[in-house]
């Protein structure tokens, strides 16, 4: 990996620095280190001390990010679906208990009379 820098209208190399075992070129430029991983060209942002990711790594990213709001998609409505079955369990329970006690009341009439 070698780097050029036009300086007073010559290219002048950029000094090469190891740094956590890598052999890295900053460009003031980009505001970035540039370092060779396996066959790609990797830039570091300077500021933040991250790699930019590459166009695999990004669609890889987004697919993860989409799979993850599917299944959360997929339990929210469970949830739902679960919520509305308690909901008309209960419905069906209180009707139920509100047929008792029209019998009882009307059993309780009965006697009376």
């Amino acid at each position: 990996l070698q780097g050029l820098a036009l300086v007073d209208g010559e290219y002048r190399a950029l000094q090469a620095r190891l740094l956590a075992g890598e052999r890295m070129i900053r460009s003031e430029v980009l505001g970035m280190d540039v370092y060779a991983d396996g066959e790609l060209l990797r830039f570091r942002d300077v500021a933040t001390g991250r790699d930019v990711p590459h166009r695999p790594e990004i669609k890889a990213a987004a697919a993860r990010a989409n799979a993850q709001a599917r299944r959360e998609s997929a339990r929210r409505q469970a949830a739902e679906t679960q919520f509305e079955r308690e909901a008309a369990r209960r419905q069906a329970a209180e009707a139920r208990v509100a047929e008792l006690e029209a019998a009882l009341r009307d059993a309780s009439t009965i006697r009376r009379g």
